[in-house]
């Protein structure tokens, strides 16, 4: 792991900040409640994805830089069900649909100890947002993804390291 293996926390915990400054009592936020510019030190390690149908599907409606990178694709307006790779597909789709289903906010955090002989570490956010206060019609997730050597011409992607590794599921409050 890096020596700035701390700089995700931080950046989460700033960016959860940023998201509570406009809970509403009981209400979550509404997309329309922020500017597109406050999320500018976040732009590249996010994804917002839409809440989409019932049975519910999650569309990845913005694919930020470093996270193709780290996927090593852009998937941008599929639906996360067609791009995950199983047994991934069914963890991080759970924790989409309790995201979405407890209209809460999520922490998680991977930490692979070895994956190819690369240590890994994953931290997530995911922040639900919602037109009426209740139900969730988005949901952004930030993602910093730590590599021993990310420049590696055979790297793993974020889905090995999530296979790999094990999860840690947290409150944000505790960021």
């Amino acid at each position: 792991m890096t020596s700035n293996s701390h700089l995700p926390a931080e950046k989460l915990r700033s960016l959860y900040a940023l998201w509570s400054s406009r809970l509403d009592g009981g209400a979550l936020p509404s997309r329309s409640s922020f500017h597109p510019e406050e999320f500018q030190p976040w732009m590249g390690n996010l994804l917002v994805i839409g809440v989409e149908g019932n049975p519910r599907r999650f569309r990845l409606r913005l694919v930020g830089t470093e996270i193709v990178y780290y996927d090593g694709a852009d998937y941008t307006g599929r639906f996360l069900d067609e791009v995950l790779k199983p047994p991934v597909a069914r963890v991080v789709l759970s924790q989409f649909e309790d995201c979405a289903a407890s209209a809460r906010p999520m922490a998680f955090r991977y930490r692979s100890a070895s994956f190819r002989g690369v240590e890994a570490g994953i931290d997530k956010l995911f922040l639900p947002f919602s037109q009426d206060g209740r139900t969730v019609c988005q949901i952004f997730t930030c993602l910093y993804a730590s590599f021993a050597d990310p420049h590696a011409r055979e790297r793993p992607t974020i889905q090995d390291y999530e296979l790999d590794g094990s999860t840690v599921v947290f409150d944000p409050a505790e960021l």
